[in-house]
């Protein structure tokens, strides 16, 4: 059996403001739907959790998922997604009695009836488990002295009965799994991995980097696109590809995710960031002006070279005047001025400029009101 496995799709988040949209649609679609599906043929799909990026989300995020899932539906492409500490998992599960019918399979919510949701996929057996807290386990099972996240993960593996004798099992689960310590790492509690080694492979969701934790059968997928600086460091991102067998043997191969715009970090002198050394790009862009020479239109000038740049930051060395400028604080000509340039090719007229300060200011105005 042939799985994809992925997660943290984070519908809806942004980018520094940035909207993400575009992006993740080529990476769902053309990416995950296109280009993969066709090369690799998989049994399954597996989404593990924060399917979006808040538990209340748009509507255009829901119908985007909708889309998906329909698309996969369309293809034959049977589903397997848990809901992550950033969704609401009753929002998530809503008609996923229907949804099943078409091969699209939702954990329900963490209860003590059915704390996993577990279905037979060909010879092996995909167990489901949303996200959940210590505490809502100990609730769930008082008699079974849960005092951390590694016990209430034995305890709900016990009372789901899994994985069930004779049948190799793959799990999916949304949490923070780490050393032997059931210490907190991020903002979640962390489990010790060893508590999955009963299961053939447990994919995993929650960290944005993809990493196995303490041998290739634990691993996180990490996000499809990077959402921040730190992970644009790593910026490379992945759909993995899980092969088990009957006997729960398992191997793993990592696509390489070809994004619809880079993301990149530079670090450099304010002229050297717009010379030749560096060419113009729809990347998104981090950028760090190293040295004090930036001119008080730097971050204008700076947007049009880079139109998708979400950051600019200024070295220590810069005046203090200067080092907290932000291009959000740049005032409204310099703002509006930088982008007709980028859009028109020209640079505007004074009056036409006059005119679009009027409107905005005339629209802050009912806004504040």
């Amino acid at each position: 059996m042939r799985f994809f496995h992925i997660g943290d799709l984070h519908i809806g988040r942004q980018l520094n403001g940035a909207d993400l949209t575009d992006d993740l649609r080529h990476i769902l679609f053309t990416q995950i739907l296109g280009s993969a599906y066709q090369q690799y043929k998989p049994d399954g799909l597996i989404i593990a959790g924060d399917i979006y990026d808040k538990a209340s989300p748009s509507a255009e995020g829901v119908a985007m998922f909708d889309e998906f899932l329909s698309r996969a539906a369309e293809l034959g492409l049977p589903v397997y997604a848990i809901s992550g500490n950033h969704d609401s998992a009753q929002r998530v599960s809503y008609g996923r009695k229907l949804f099943s019918a078409s091969g699209v399979h939702i954990s329900e919510p963490f209860s003590a009836d059915t704390p996993v949701t577990v279905l037979s996929a060909g010879s092996i057996d995909i167990a489901l488990l949303p996200f959940f807290s210590s505490e809502t386990a100990a609730a769930a099972f008082p008699d079974d002295g849960i005092e951390n996240m590694t016990s209430a993960l034995k305890a709900v593996f016990r009372h789901a009965q899994i994985p069930r004798e004779g049948r190799s099992c793959l799990l999916v689960a949304h949490l923070s799994a780490g050393s032997e310590k059931a210490s907190p790492i991020g903002s979640l509690e962390s489990t010790d991995y060893r508590v999955f080694e009963p299961f053939a492979y447990t994919a995993l969701g929650h960290f944005h980097t993809p990493f196995n934790v303490g041998g290739p059968t634990v691993r996180y997928c990490g996000s499809p696109l990077c959402f921040s600086l730190k992970e644009a460091r790593s910026p490379q991102k992945y759909i993995d590809i899980i092969d088990i067998s009957a006997n729960g043997e398992v191997d793993v191969i990592s696509h390489p995710i070809q994004p619809l715009r880079g993301v990149q970090i530079l670090e450099d002198s304010f002229d050297t960031l717009l010379s030749d050394k560096y060419s113009p790009t729809d990347d998104y862009v981090f950028i760090a002006v190293k040295g004090s020479n930036a001119e008080s239109d730097a971050a204008r000038r700076l947007l049009i070279k880079f139109p998708n740049c979400v950051s600019i930051k200024y070295d220590e060395h810069h005046s203090q005047a200067s080092k907290t400028e932000e291009y959000t604080k740049l005032d409204f000509d310099e703002l509006f001025s930088g982008f007709f340039q980028l859009a028109m090719g020209e640079t505007i007229e004074p009056e036409l400029l006059r005119t679009a300060r009027a409107l905005f200011e005339q629209t802050e105005r009912g806004i504040k009101a």
